[in-house]
């Protein structure tokens, strides 16, 4: 089966930072890959956004894949945030209480 999602990245204009647009369903599947993007943009970038407008679900693999941004952002002294969920990934952010680390 092919791969149900992408994740594109480019430099912040004017900024030190990263903004990753992951498209496409985010599961066990892309995990790896969106920890190891997520890790990578940390190492040239004082500030990681990730914008989830293209996101049509996501599961718990995939967030832990944003967790694990988050914590290791918040070791680098590094910003980190993620913006723009559609409803249905919006909701899984809120009831599993990450969007709040997000949001700080």
């Amino acid at each position: 089966m092919a791969d149900s999602y992408q994740i594109g990245q480019e430099p912040a204009a004017g900024q030190a930072a990263s903004i990753l647009r992951p498209s496409g369903e985010l599961d066990i599947n892309s995990r790896e890959e969106l920890r190891a993007t997520i890790l990578g943009a940390l190492g040239t970038a004082r500030r990681v956004v990730v914008d989830l407008a293209d996101v049509t679900f996501i599961d718990s693999e995939a967030l832990g894949a944003l967790i694990d941004g988050y914590n290791a952002a918040l070791a680098a002294r590094a910003g980190f945030r993620v913006v723009n969920a559609r409803r249905s990934v919006a909701r899984v952010l809120d009831v599993s209480g990450a969007q709040e680390l997000f949001d700080s």
